[in-house]
């Protein structure tokens, strides 16, 4: 009986590399847009694979963690590199053009940071600091704003509920004396607050007692005399029923009240009735006190002492911050008025401090997406913001959407949705905007065919905000110093969401989106010696750490094995030497680009099986595959163990010019017969590399 051949062709590469465990999924739709294994290509808006952009050389960075891209003002674009000891602000050129060499923090990873147009927050867990430019550079700590009577704008938390406290006078110096151990010298120069009111601690006597300065008057305290004392307890509320006078009974000594005052300084009238919680009596006398021990009473929510939020975002103008160490559940928001203004009310635009979440959740991201989403290690929230929704304090309602936990990888915006790491540390999902008539927040993973992509990732990089390329990509950078490029076309969802890994002669630290583009802090051994440098991904490059070539030196690629790109061709390796001299091998010459040369590969799932009209599914032998290619200089394709190189020259071209880009089609002979066979295509030297199809004769 005559053998039947049949040609399978693949033009869509969607969902890149999966795992491989599809192998024997021949009839699975998955295998059918996806690749058996890949490295250092892109899948483009057009569903096919391209090898990926070039690393362009910008700058030593040492110990830098992060840039980040901030606007301060109409026009302008600058970028922040955050170190270890020092914060640079650099153009879009990396030329630096402000340097703060005296940071409050030591470990970059731990800084976050958030723009606010000519003011730029950035926290950490022991600090709060805010950049400004008005023409200049300022970096100080964050100041909150002073209102009415001297007082600080700035949120207060109870931290300590289980002590009171007693000022030994409502104005002037004073003394404040602690029911139990509580104060220390960490408490000099902040404020606290006793009824509502603050003092300014200006000196550490002991553990129970401090000095201090009161900055508006505080609350008095009375002895009230009532005509029976019997439905009143110590710790109740009372509230006069004419003045509205509010205080808190401290302790009852037959029919008098000693009372703190809460609302209305100048205490019940004489006659009035004074109302508790199970009943009231008239007043019959009235006398100020030395101002009694109190448990109303709250300190600085953020301080040295308490640390600080970890994280921060912006909503409606606020300033949202998370993750107080101490109160993990807490959630603070400035008023619509300005950022630095915390001050709490019950208008429109006052600022919010609540508690969310069932069973104390610690939020640890906070991420603006048309609505407010809260990500916390026991689920995920969501604050309505769409539809003209308007944040206040009475609006303010977290509303839970999936139970699944986040970790501490910042999340990022992507279209319509936010891409974040679960609790697990080894999948990637996103929380996305679902349903066709009323959008409601639902979360699908987006890395299951890809887990073996993703390795414990500590950050994610999403598209540049301002980018006019119509290909997005995002960047799950690994804790081996790999990244997974992540494609899709049209929504974001596991369905059209493609993952590839990419890797570089050393590891990558860092991807960040700024200046329109993609740029990646990259750690390299140089000559022996280990480097970090700050690259951009170029789609003119088609070397790593890429420099161009001018008579003289390489300064920060001494010792090593370079490549040579001349323009449209490859022109060999040389060596730059200790001194950064760089060897002429005779074909380097002015403007030729050097660095590292990158291998990319793509390799199709085998067809193994096929069709058969009388039989169904029967096995089938691989005899010959075919690659077409767009615009690509030289590549080579492996069949089995076999390798055939398609050469930059051909027959007839002329070598004293570059060579033609190829656009064409290439067919292989596959010899042996195995179980599982290998087609892979490689670009093996520096240039463009283009895949449009791959196609796959059987014989059966």
């Amino acid at each position: 009986m005559a053998r039947r051949k049949q040609s399978i062709t693949q033009r869509s590469f969607t969902l890149g590399e999966i795992s491989a465990d599809f192998l024997e999924g021949d009839d699975l739709e998955a295998r059918q847009n996806s690749l058996r294994s890949a490295k250092n290509i892109r899948i483009t808006a057009s569903r096919t694979p391209k090898g990926r952009p070039g690393l362009v050389y910008r700058s030593t960075v040492a110990t830098a963690e992060d840039v980040v891209e901030i606007r301060p003002a109409t026009g302008l674009v600058f970028g922040l590199v955050v170190k270890d000891a020092s914060l640079e602000i650099i153009n879009s050129s990396a030329a630096v053009v402000q340097t703060f060499g005296s940071v409050p923090w030591s470990d970059a990873s731990e800084v976050w940071i958030e723009a606010f147009r000519e003011r730029t927050v950035i926290g950490g867990p022991t600090f709060l600091y805010i950049l400004t430019y008005n023409g200049s550079w300022s970096f100080a700590p964050f100041a909150f704003q002073t209102v009415a009577g001297g007082e600080v704008a700035q949120p207060y938390w109870p931290y300590r509920t289980d002590v009171t406290i007693r000022p030994s006078a409502v104005t002037g110096a004073i003394t404040l004396t602690s029911s139990a151990a509580l104060w220390s010298a960490a408490y000099v120069g902040q404020r606290v607050r006793y009824g509502g009111r603050e003092v300014q601690i200006t000196g550490f006597v002991s553990a129970t007692v401090v000095n201090g300065t009161v900055i508006s008057r505080l609350p008095p305290s009375y002895d009230v005399t009532v005509t029976s004392a019997a439905s009143f307890r110590v710790g109740e509320a009372v509230v006069g029923q004419d003045t509205n006078f509010q205080g808190l009974i401290t302790a009852i000594v037959g029919n008098v009240l000693s009372v703190v005052s809460l609302e209305f300084f100048d205490g019940p009238d004489v006659g009035e009735d004074l109302s508790g919680p199970t009943g009231s009596s008239k007043v019959t006398v009235k006398a100020g006190i030395a101002p009694l021990t109190s448990p109303i009473w709250d300190e600085p929510l953020m301080s040295p002492l308490r640390g600080y939020p970890r994280a921060g975002s912006s909503a409606n103008g606020r300033l949202a911050l998370a993750d107080f160490p101490l109160v993990p559940d807490l959630l603070s928001l400035s008023s619509a008025r300005d950022i630095t203004d915390f001050e709490i009310g019950a208008d429109d635009d006052d600022a919010i401090l609540r508690q969310c979440g069932e069973n104390a959740p610690r939020f640890l991201h906070i991420v603006n997406a048309g609505d407010l989403l809260l990500f916390s290690d026991r689920g995920l929230y969501y604050v309505p913001l769409r539809d003209k929704g308007i944040l206040t304090p009475s609006t303010f309602a977290p509303v839970a959407f999936d139970n699944r936990a986040a970790n501490g990888v910042k999340p990022v915006r992507v279209d319509d949705g936010v891409v974040f790491v679960e609790g697990s540390g080894e999948q990637v999902s996103a929380a996305l905007l679902d349903g066709n008539i009323y959008l409601k927040w639902s979360v699908r993973p987006v890395s299951t065919f890809h887990s073996h992509l993703i390795k414990t990732p500590k950050k994610l990089c999403g598209p540049p905000i301002y980018s006019n390329s119509p290909d997005k990509y995002l960047f799950v950078v690994n804790s081996d110093g790999t990244i997974a490029a992540v494609s899709w076309l049209q929504e974001f969802g596991e369905e059209g969401v493609g993952f590839v890994p990419w890797d570089t002669h050393g590891t990558f630290v860092n991807v960040a989106p700024v200046f329109g583009g993609y740029w990646a802090i990259v750690d390299r051994v140089i000559g022996g010696t280990a480097k970090r440098f700050l690259e951009e991904f170029s789609e003119d490059s088609y070397l790593d750490s890429e420099a161009t070539y001018s008579p003289g030196y390489l300064s920060h690629l001494p010792g090593d094995v370079i490549h040579i790109w001349n323009n449209g061709w490859y022109g060999g390796e040389t060596q730059v030497f200790a001194d950064g001299a760089v060897e002429d091998n005779g074909s380097l010459i002015v403007g030729s680009r050097i660095g590292y040369s990158y291998e990319a590969r793509i390799e199709p799932w085998p067809v193994e099986n096929i069709q058969s009209e009388r039989t169904g599914m029967i096995k089938a032998r691989l005899v010959r595959a075919s690659v077409s290619v767009l615009d690509t200089l030289t590549f080579q394709c492996r069949t089995n163990r076999t390798t055939r190189t398609i050469e930059a020259y051909g027959v007839g071209d002329d070598t004293s010019n570059p060579p033609p880009l190829k656009t064409e089609v290439y067919r292989f002979s596959v010899i042996g017969n195995r179980d599982h066979p290998e087609v892979e295509v490689i670009k093996h030297l520096p240039g463009p590399f283009h895949v449009l199809s791959i196609s796959q004769e059987v014989q059966s």
